[in-house]
């Protein structure tokens, strides 16, 4: 009667329903069959989780130690301990991943609070470590204890109750906190930079976007990868600004950090004795003076510590040529300093001489060709003349030679011999180019039947004078160096007239202060009108009317860098367009070629379209 159903059959039923029995021994067989799956299911995902929590600590970490330590040695960055490198990689670590980094902290203090205590339940308890993995996870997740187990359980029970607590806590509090002060710290740019063979740029301003965009096209294999900016300029600021300018960093990594660029402990935080390379470009915020005092400090910063170490040197800008053969004795044999005066000379050469923009736009940068040096031995140039290095190497063309005492031949004779410790500079496509070939033509062969060829220069220009008009000129600007360029490549009677927001007052204030700087009197060339315009109309067409646009033999519109390089190119642009306009309409058959200053490759772009070919990127040089 235990089987009977608990319905009242009908009286045709006479039989009781077998079913009944066979239904029970189903129901029992399927509850027998959920409780292997869930225990092999459980001895499944226990034995993975307790083999990944053993392997993780015997073998992962101290792989993960040992290929750091690897690391540290390689890089051979002197004056730091391994911890500093850890700690620096860590928080580095923290800062890129953000969330994902601590998911990844929480599963690894899960899986090993698990795994420690299965290990505890078996060796103390006797049971399967699988089955203790299940306890723990049960006790550290309800925090609660069956006093009527036995003491030594429950031991093992409180063990992991507490590891469960402390670990809630460290993740609710001390995680939180600790990596909130670390992320502060990151954030801020007050960390510091555990790396060797890096860029460091010191200082910060809008002409950064040209460089770091340069540098990221850079095809060379060796090419350092990571970029650091040190700047007294909030981190996120700097950030931010980069950001804004949609620069494109490529495959560059860049690092940004807050201190001062003279400071020696700043300069050790970023690692300035072990980079590849040190660059102090000049700080259009201050005066040419000021921004050239401060490079005095860090040049003699660097060299008081003897930074860069090994082969790294410091490239620095120089505001007044005159100071420029200073700073190179500031740091002999570390450092190349280039004079912004310089770029002036280049716009004028490429005013003068209509094409040569196109040739330094291909030469400066790597969007076009590159200089290029290798040891004559590498190429097997050795012993051979100058004149048969271009059939060695076919895909280059060689400019000079760097003798092994130092000395530079720039297209020395073609019959020098090449020495084997001298170093060839090449002009090439990129560094795959500078390889040897085999010679495809006997040069000396062909030479020999064939009489020496006689060249002579075609009369020769004498210097003229040219009436010329510069736009936006400011002291800090490239105006000075124009007028310095023109008083050196121009005839006497040559005039000057400058479209700027300069009172009268001020322009003769830059005038004398551009002769005392560079301890000269203009005498070919003269100012003779200054044309005033408030900031904001420098790009109005009432405002550009009123120039005399027909009568100038040159002129040169410069970039408002004031304004940063989108807004100064916007204004750059509609200067052009409507001075084009101005022009066409005065003289139909007039060609408007002046010498344009551009930041941004969309300027350029945007130039070259309206038909503008004399367009130079002054940052990129």
């Amino acid at each position: 009667t235990a089987w009977a159903p608990a319905y009242t059959p009908s009286p045709w039923d006479t039989t009781p329903p077998p079913a009944t029995t066979t239904t029970t021994r189903k129901k029992t067989l399927a509850n027998i069959d959920r409780k292997r799956i869930w225990w092999a299911t459980r001895q499944m995902i226990g034995c993975t989780a307790l083999f990944a929590g053993i392997f993780m600590w015997c073998c992962y970490f101290p792989f993960l130690y040992h290929s750091e330590q690897a690391l540290f040695e390689k890089k051979g960055i002197q004056g730091r301990d391994l911890d500093t490198f850890l700690s620096y990689r860590f928080n580095t670590w923290m800062a890129e991943g953000g969330i994902k980094s601590q998911m990844v902290i929480l599963a690894i203090g899960t899986l090993t609070l698990l795994t420690v205590g299965g290990l505890l339940y078996w060796i103390l308890y006797g049971g399967s470590p699988v089955t203790g993995m299940w306890v723990v996870f049960v006790w550290a997740s309800a925090a609660s204890v069956d006093p009527m187990e036995p003491a030594v359980l429950g031991v093992i029970g409180i063990i992991a109750t507490s590891g469960g607590l402390i670990l809630l806590a460290i993740l609710l509090t001390a995680i939180a906190d600790f990596f909130t002060r670390k992320l502060e710290t990151m954030k801020a740019g007050r960390g510091p930079v555990v790396e060797g063979g890096h860029i460091v740029i010191l200082g910060h301003s809008t002409r950064n976007k040209q460089l770091l965009e340069e540098l990221a096209q850079c095809g060379l294999d060796t090419k350092p990868k990571i970029v650091l900016i040190l700047s007294s300029q909030p981190k996120t600021e700097v950030e931010d600004e980069i950001h804004n300018m949609n620069t494109d960093l490529g495959d560059l990594k860049l690092l940004i950090r807050n201190g001062e660029i003279c400071d020696k402990t700043d300069l050790f935080k970023v690692g300035a004795d072990v980079a590849s390379r040190i660059v102090i470009p000049e700080d259009p915020t201050l005066s040419s003076d000021e921004s050239d005092a401060v490079i005095f400090g860090v040049l003699l910063t660097l060299q008081g510590a003897g930074w860069p170490l090994n082969d790294g040197y410091v490239a620095a800008q120089s505001c007044i040529g005159k100071n420029v053969d200073f700073m190179t004795k500031l740091h002999p044999g570390k450092s190349f300093v280039l004079s912004g005066e310089r770029l002036g000379q280049l716009m004028v050469q490429g005013a003068l001489d209509q094409g040569l923009c196109n040739i330094w736009n291909q030469l400066i940068g790597f969007s076009g060709d590159e200089f290029y040096t290798s040891p004559a031995e590498d190429l097997g140039l050795g012993g051979l003349s100058f004149n048969e290095i271009p059939y060695k190497c076919p895909k280059t063309i060689p400019l000079g030679i760097r003798t092994n005492a130092g000395e530079f031949l720039i297209n020395p004779p073609k019959t020098y011999k090449v020495n084997k410790d001298d170093t060839v500079i090449l002009l090439a496509d990129d560094d795959d180019a500078v390889r040897p070939a085999d010679v495809f033509w006997d040069y000396s062969v062909w030479a020999s039947r064939r009489a020496e060829a006689q060249f002579c220069e075609d009369g020769g220009s004498e210097p003229q004078k040219i009436k010329v008009l510069i736009c936006n000129f400011v002291e800090r600007g490239a105006g000075p160096a124009i007028l310095n360029a023109l008083e050196a490549m121009t005839a006497f009677g040559t005039e000057v007239e400058l479209y700027t927001t300069l009172s009268e007052e001020e322009v003769n204030e830059v005038l004398e202060n551009t002769q005392r700087k560079n301890e000269q009197t203009f005498e070919n060339i003269k100012v003779t009108a200054v044309h005033t315009t408030p900031s904001h109309s420098m790009a109005a067409m009432c405002r550009l009317k009123q120039l005399p646009l027909k009568k100038y033999d040159e002129m040169f519109l410069l970039a408002d860098n004031s304004l940063g390089p989108v807004l100064a190119d916007k204004q750059t642009v509609a200067m052009v367009v409507q001075m084009k306009a101005i022009l066409e309409e005065r003289v139909p058959d007039a060609e408007f070629q002046p010498m344009v200053e551009y930041c941004t490759d969309n300027a350029g772009n945007q130039l070259s379209r309206v038909g503008i070919q004399n367009l130079i990127n002054t940052s990129s040089m």
